[in-house]
């Protein structure tokens, strides 16, 4: 038989087998990301695959789905701007930006933006990429929650995890995305109650390390909840106040 055959026939054949088992065919659909969401395409390289699935193994679902929103939400952003963006590397940044609230990847004082693209860029490295793409990812994770006007030197892959991790957690600005691709980018990765679990996140991580997020968007946050607490639960309104049903 002809190889072109031959795979096609294998091809066939997975199919069919997928089919017998519902079980299996829905772990296949959840291996592969879309190839599209709204417009946007989820690069699909031998390395983002990599990270998407070292994200997915290393993160609660719910913070998985946020990664990737995050991913989707930013590339929008520049989309509408017409800014170009070296995909592959915003990609990692966004699918790893959240490792440093993981107790696996945290340092016994750092805050977790610093351990978290830490944690980035060694696995950047050890993938075998490039020192570079290994720096802009740790800038992206680093600066994905800090000043606007340093974010903004560091690149559009660093504004485009910024932009899209702000969008989905304090919600989207209407004047910037429309209400379709919204709707589109979470219903390719639902939320899962993301506010109310992903600030007992945030809280669990500031009572382990009530010092580590000292001049940081966590600042506030651990302050309320260390152990001399002292009120400022801001960073917890404004999750609960973005505009996403759930």
């Amino acid at each position: 038989m002809p190889p072109v055959q031959r795979r096609q026939l294998l091809q066939r054949t997975l199919a069919l087998g997928l089919l017998a088992h519902p079980g299996l065919a829905r772990l296949a659909r959840a291996a592969a990301p879309p190839a599209e969401v709204a417009g946007v395409r989820i690069p699909r390289t031998q390395l983002t695959l990599r990270a998407l699935a070292f994200a997915r193994s290393n993160c609660p679902e719910f913070l998985f789905n946020h990664c990737m929103r995050t991913y989707l939400f930013g590339a929008l952003h520049l989309q509408h701007e017409q800014r170009a963006y070296r995909a592959e590397d915003a990609f990692i940044g966004a699918a790893l930006h959240d490792l440093g609230l993981m107790p696996a990847f945290e340092t016994s004082a750092g805050s977790f933006e610093t351990d978290g693209a830490d944690a980035a860029e060694r696995w950047v490295r050890e993938n075998r990429a490039s020192a570079a793409a290994g720096d802009r990812v740790w800038h992206a994770v680093q600066m994905h929650d800090g000043p606007w006007a340093l974010t903004q030197r560091q690149g559009a892959e660093a504004m485009l995890v910024a932009l899209g991790a702000v969008t989905d957690v304090y919600g989207p600005d209407p004047r910037h995305l429309e209400s379709r691709e919204v709707e589109e980018v979470v219903a390719a990765f639902p939320r899962l109650q993301f506010k109310q679990r992903f600030t007992a996140l945030l809280v669990a991580h500031c009572e382990r390390k009530p010092a580590s997020q000292r001049a940081t968007w966590l600042e506030g946050l651990c302050r309320a909840h260390g152990a001399h607490p002292a009120p400022d639960n801001a960073v917890e309104q404004h999750i609960l106040a973005a505009a996403f049903a759930e």
